[in-house]
């Protein structure tokens, strides 16, 4: 993955990888005859746009051979792939995006600020839905209404059932007790299958449903860190005795309210740092440089895009160097647009990259960075 499922950053260990990089960003919908015959036209447009940047015929073979339409996939769907010395590492599906022309770059690092910029904000939440006997957990990630994935605990229906007494076998109380006992162990399990589910995923969300008193149990065995993240429907969906329309409405205005709260805090991050003599608060281009040099920048706030300037991408710390002077000339790999090489330097000095609204930002600049530590 180049980009970790969610806003926290860029997996920076392929920017490391040398050799030679390709990257597409292309409509990969279908539906209508016209949108057909551009597919059928895409792998030569690519290869040619490729050429002109004198990319090699492997890394065209590798990007043209994964340039398949999306099967299945309501319009608008793109298509991103990277290409690392012939081989393709990522190739993603991105539903929602409209490409208008394919963007393609050729280069010694990949270039993943289309990617970035179609998923910046995103985050993976969990569904579960629970009963005495288990339940599954379900994964998925705002920037596809496909289920990523599902993992779940199946305990024995007739062990956590009521039991019934029966002549010369154990009691009523007994055998409720067991069961009792058996409901408790299976929500235990589930609560540390979503703890783990939890652990290499940016979950903002935990949504719980299900057997009432399973989804509380198990709501009060996940851990602290945890317990903010989680949201209770009073829904059986494990019964299938809920309105799964008014679920899904429900998730989907959870998923909204988390997105818009993570906006909300870092905009009162700002506001506070910009009323406190911006002490950790880089703005503009030129400040955010200077703190990634340092890696002194903990989030990089995006707002226009800085197309029209450009950087230079050094080749070992501190990455990243301002468009003009002498610094650092020894690691210069070379000078690109400045979306490109920031989102490089993010990556390697372990910050994350944010792309927000204009109105967050202070004086109407278009890039801004909250610092791990004050300016000196």
């Amino acid at each position: 993955m180049a980009l970790r499922a969610d806003s926290n950053g860029i997996d920076a260990s392929l920017y490391r990888e040398n050799g030679s990089w390709c990257t597409a960003l292309v409509d990969a919908s279908l539906g209508t005859t016209a949108a057909h015959e551009a597919a059928d036209r895409l792998p030569g447009e690519v290869a040619k746009l490729l050429k002109s940047q004198q990319a090699s015929s492997n890394d065209i073979e590798a990007v043209t051979g994964a340039l398949e339409p999306a099967k299945g996939l309501r319009a608008p769907v793109a298509r991103f792939i990277a290409v690392h010395d012939g081989t393709a590492v990522l190739n993603e599906l991105i539903p929602g995006l409209k490409v208008e022309s394919a963007a393609v770059d050729a280069g010694p690092f990949p270039n993943f600020t289309a990617l970035a910029r179609a998923r910046g904000g995103a985050f993976s939440y969990l569904v579960a839905e629970v009963g005495r006997d288990g339940g599954e957990v379900h994964l998925y990630n705002t920037t596809s209404p496909e289920r990523v994935g599902s993992r779940g605990i199946v305990g024995s229906p007739e062990e956590t059932h009521h039991a019934r007494k029966v002549p010369g076998e154990y009691d009523q109380p007994k055998n409720q007790s067991a069961a009792d006992e058996m409901a408790r162990r299976n929500a235990e399990e589930v609560a540390e299958l979503i703890t783990e589910m939890c652990k290499d995923t940016y979950i903002r969300l935990i949504v719980l449903s299900g057997d009432v008193k399973s989804r509380e149990a198990i709501a009060g065995m996940l851990p602290v860190a945890l317990k903010p993240y989680v949201e209770v429907l009073d829904a059986h969906t494990r019964t299938g005795g809920a309105d799964t329309k008014q679920v899904d409405d429900r998730i989907s205005q959870l998923v909204s309210d988390t997105h818009a709260e993570a906006i909300a805090e870092l905009e009162q991050r700002v506001s506070a740092q910009a009323g406190n003599g911006r002490a950790q608060l880089a703005v503009g281009l030129a400040e955010v440089v200077t703190a990634l040099q340092s890696a002194q920048a903990e989030v990089v706030l995006v707002g226009q895009y800085q197309d029209e300037h450009t950087l230079r991408a050094l080749s070992a710390e501190p990455w990243v160097a301002h468009e003009e002077g002498d610094d650092h000339s020894d690691l210069v790999m070379g000078q690109w647009p400045a979306p490109e090489v920031l989102l490089r330097a993010t990556a390697l000095t372990d910050a994350t990259i944010r792309y927000v609204p204009d109105s967050i930002l202070p004086d109407g600049v278009g890039i801004a960075a909250l610092l791990r530590w004050a300016k000196s």
